[in-house]
């Protein structure tokens, strides 16, 4: 499995200018805007970072590629328990530089202690894009890169006017109020509501994902 994170690693750094780029854009959007408007740092890189998780099935299935991986010693199993170690590892990475930019946001226009009032709600957006993320991936290794991520983006695109619709209509209003006020009060037992929940999804992911790839034909 260590060959397949290192592959991975390695096709990560030739996207360096990329995300430069957009490590460049986030600050600068963020900078420019107000201070609510710099949960655009965390937000943006966080899935930003994540989309690559996409990418590299795309790379691997460049020139038949999926057909000389699943030849090697580590086979099907390792490659799936591979792609999602990496993703939990990048994005969690990405997320923490993002948080750290923030935070040096603050200190250069605002204060430390503006930050810390707004530190518990930072890992929403982490484990947001995780829980996303690992959804996302059975139906790529299901469909393969091209197909899979378009039925993801289809997938989310859906959520998010889903979502919007029922802000709009006041039904989840109250749902947002509570996590609010959970949030200020205790937030802690929500935090680790939210990683108990992420836990149990990301284990019933990875067996589906499991499940996919192993009855695939390359």
């Amino acid at each position: 499995m260590t060959g397949l994170l290192l592959k991975d690693w390695k096709l990560f750094r030739r996207q360096g200018r990329y995300y430069g780029f957009v490590l460049i854009l986030a600050c600068a959007m963020a900078f420019i805007g107000s201070k609510d408007f710099s949960s655009f740092i965390t937000s943006y890189m966080t899935f930003m970072i994540a989309i690559f998780s996409f990418s590299s099935f795309t790379y691997d299935e460049y020139e038949d590629g999926m057909a000389f991986l699943m030849a090697l010693p580590s086979g099907r199993r390792d490659y799936v328990k591979a792609k999602y170690v990496f993703s939990l590892l990048l994005i969690t990475g990405g997320w923490i530089v993002a948080v750290i930019l923030r935070f040096g946001f603050f200190l250069i226009r605002y204060s430390a202690a503006e930050y810390l009032e707004l530190l518990p709600v930072e890992p929403v957006y982490l484990l947001m894009t995780l829980l996303y993320v690992e959804c996302s991936f059975p139906v790529l290794m299901k469909f393969g890169a091209e197909k899979g991520r378009g039925i993801a983006f289809g997938g989310l695109a859906v959520i998010g006017a889903g979502a919007f619709l029922l802000a709009k209509s006041g039904i989840i209003l109250p749902v947002f109020s509570a996590i609010d006020r959970l949030a200020e009060t205790a937030p802690v037992p929500l935090l680790a509501g939210f990683l108990a929940v992420c836990a149990v999804i990301l284990r019933i992911s990875y067996q589906v994902s499991l499940r996919f790839m192993e009855k695939r034909e390359f």
